[in-house]
């Protein structure tokens, strides 16, 4: 896992462009005062980490996923560690797991989310970028 891949940028928060610069405020999930609050723009590479305004809505869909993950993989734990399990065992178990798991769910779906819209470009300007701006 080396810079440059997607995974990189997922699993240590990172800018999708550079991956250098935080991704979020505060980098741990379990801050609920600041928690899913992103930088306008990378602080290193200076790109933006929003193309239009509403975004990150489909970070929703990535959530559902990764909570539908969640339920199954805790459900079938339960039924293979306790195979005489109650339902409230089961019932409880899973929204335990999402209640804890919930803030960092929902960081990993908006890093994920940018990482399927934005590649790496490394720290300095690309051609095109430079183009841009001298316009």
């Amino acid at each position: 896992m080396n810079k440059g891949s997607k995974l990189y940028s997922i699993l240590r928060f990172k800018c999708p462009h550079c991956h250098e610069g935080e991704f979020f405020v505060d980098s741990n999930p379990y801050n609920l005062a600041k928690a899913g609050e992103l930088h306008g723009e990378c602080p290193v590479c200076h790109r933006k980490y929003s193309r239009e305004p509403g975004f990150y809505y489909g970070a929703m869909y990535v959530a559902y996923a990764l909570g539908v993950a969640l339920f199954v993989s805790v459900y079938v734990a339960i039924y293979v560690l306790y195979p005489e399990a109650s339902t409230e065992l089961y019932i409880g178990g899973v929204l335990g797991s999402l209640v804890v798991a919930g803030p960092y769910v929902y960081a990993l779906s908006k890093i994920i989310w940018a990482n399927l819209f934005y590649a790496y470009k490394g720290v300095e300007a690309t051609a095109e970028e430079k183009a841009r701006q001298a316009r």
